[in-house]
């Protein structure tokens, strides 16, 4: 067993049962005689103890570069996590600035995604109904075991009744136990970085390989209101990665390979999430195509609110960055514009909003990251075949939109306006919930259902809720609410104006306004298939 092999992964667990944080200029520095003495300390008692750790850490890529405990981390004397233990001062928690290091354009990348700011999820339903309605107003815990989780807490230390750090057994202060353990990708850290690193390269070999794999993605991807891993399985990419062998064998995935993992190069059978969304891939030129850290830089609607919009990002000239919408007809924004950018930044224990105006300096627009991702499909696909696919997955979320989002989120706001609707609505009978998971569970699950070639997930487990709730629970809510305020005809009206649309006026007619025999249809094709009994 190579020792300099053993050394990221022996002081991972010095004061807290985690691994994360600390690398400063000088522990950097991999084989410099101090710092590889230093690490060659760590092993002697840590081997003893955390073997597995140990064994983890061994066949990682960080061990081959000897990369070792002492270089993850060391913390700086001014560090407010750091503590000297057996003669070095570390810390043990490690955010993106102690990884940036090494993987400069990675943190980067990530830093301007929308993984790093998961963790901005303070003024949302989704966090009020796990912070406020499922927990106790002391404990938080369905938001603390639940969202957090994933998104990301706001990491804090645990101060005594002085406001005083607490320190452990080994000296280590001790945080917070509300927002540590967390791996949330979107995780504000101590020194005001974003995100975790660890969310996806899981300790302690941090692997390339395990997080380029679909069950990766699945901590977060997945149930009722964002089930892009069950989506994922349904469709023919999913399937066609299940069937292959995941070894570097011909048809195989290659998956485990260390490193660079390219389409076209060193795999061909089927693409995962990290595939379309992030990998590198080979051109039918030959020339290869960085992958990216940056998930957003191929996506061209968002699927996550109520009414989809189409994604512009613009780059400040300070460098920083912010996704612009663009409504139907809207042009993108310009080079040269001013625009108002939003930032959550830590002070104290918080998150403070901050609004500033900026100029603009560049744009990369929904239409120019469309192409992004068309570019990758077209590895395996023709352009007619990729340009057919966007035309069926754009006209779902459009109808979405149109038939169901806007026409429901304008009673909705009708509502508030009139001071039918309080608050959050979730007081409200049901009608809360109700529109809640229209939108946020249903409608989610259509638009990445037809994003990603699942048709059970499009119609039944979308379209279907969605339309199904909509008629029978959402609009009687609605006439309920404005019964109760005494404002019942203006919403009938509002309603009938609705129903008298083309395209929801079957709900008048019972069924399909266009073929007035449908049902007798129907009912010889039943017989005619099942026999007369049906």
């Amino acid at each position: 067993m190579k020792l300099g092999k053993l050394l990221i992964t022996v002081i991972i667990t010095i004061g807290l049962s985690s691994s994360l944080y600390g690398t400063t200029k000088a522990s950097s520095k991999v084989r410099h005689e101090s710092v590889k003495d230093a690490n060659d300390k760590c092993v002697t008692c840590h081997l003893k103890e955390n073997r597995s750790l140990v064994d983890h850490y061994e066949n990682s890529s960080h061990a081959d570069a000897d990369v070792g405990c002492f270089t993850c981390h060391s913390a700086a004397k001014d560090d407010i996590l750091g503590y000297e233990h057996e003669g070095a001062f570390i810390k043990t928690i490690q955010t993106p600035n102690d990884c940036k290091f090494c993987h400069t354009r990675e943190v980067q990348e990530t830093s301007l995604s929308h993984h790093a700011t998961a963790g901005e999820i303070m003024a949302s339903l989704d966090n009020m109904l796990a912070d406020v309605i499922a927990s106790f107003p002391d404990t938080k815990a369905d938001a603390v075991n639940g969202c957090w989780q994933c998104h990301g807490s706001i990491l804090k230390l645990a101060l005594d009744k002085n406001g005083d750090k607490i320190f452990n057994e080994a000296g280590a202060p001790k945080m917070d136990f509300m927002t540590w353990p967390n791996s949330g990708i979107g995780r504000i850290n101590m020194d005001g970085s974003k995100g975790s690193c660890n969310a996806c390269h899981t300790r302690h070999d941090f692997s390339a390989s395990r997080s380029r794999q679909p069950e990766n993605c699945g901590k977060c991807h997945l149930g009722p209101d964002h089930p892009q891993k069950e989506v994922y399985e349904e469709s023919k990419h999913g399937i066609a990665y299940y069937a292959a062998p995941k070894g570097n064998v011909p048809g195989g995935m290659n998956i485990h390979k260390k490193g660079k993992w390219v389409l076209g190069k060193d795999y061909h059978a089927a693409p995962t999430c990290a595939t379309c969304h992030m990998g590198s891939y080979k051109k039918s030129n030959g020339s290869v195509v960085k992958g990216t850290h940056n998930v957003g830089d191929r996506l061209s609607w968002t699927l996550r609110p109520i009414v989809s919009v189409k994604l512009n990002r613009a780059t400040f000239e300070d460098g920083t960055v912010q996704d612009i919408p663009s409504a139907y007809g809207e042009k993108p924004p310009r080079a040269g514009k001013m625009a108002m950018y939003k930032e959550y930044v830590r002070k104290g224990d918080k998150l403070v909003k901050k609004l500033t105006k900026k100029k603009i300096k560049s744009v990369l627009t929904w239409k120019q990251r469309r192409n992004n991702m068309k570019s990758i499909c077209k590895s395996c696909h023709s352009a007619s075949h990729v340009d057919g696919f966007y035309k069926q997955f754009d006209l779902l979320v459009t109808t979405y939109n149109d038939k169901f989002a806007k026409p429901g989120l304008k009673l909705v706001k009708s509502l508030k306006k009139d001071g039918l609707w309080k608050k959050s609505g979730f007081q409200q009978h049901d009608i809360g919930y109700i529109w809640f998971e229209i939108w946020h569970h249903e409608g989610r699950r259509a638009r990445h259902g037809a994003a990603m070639q699942a048709p059970d997930y499009t119609h039944w487990h979308g379209m279907y809720e969605v339309s199904r709730h909509f008629y029978n629970k959402l609009l009687p809510a609605v006439i309920k609410l404005a019964k109760d305020g005494n404002m019942e005809k203006k919403y009938k009206d509002l309603i009938s104006e609705l129903l008298n649309k083309p395209e929801h006026v079957w709900y008048k007619t019972g069924g399909n306004p266009n073929n007035a025999d449908f049902f007798k249809q129907m009912e010889e094709e039943n017989k005619a298939r099942y026999g007369a009994k049906n």
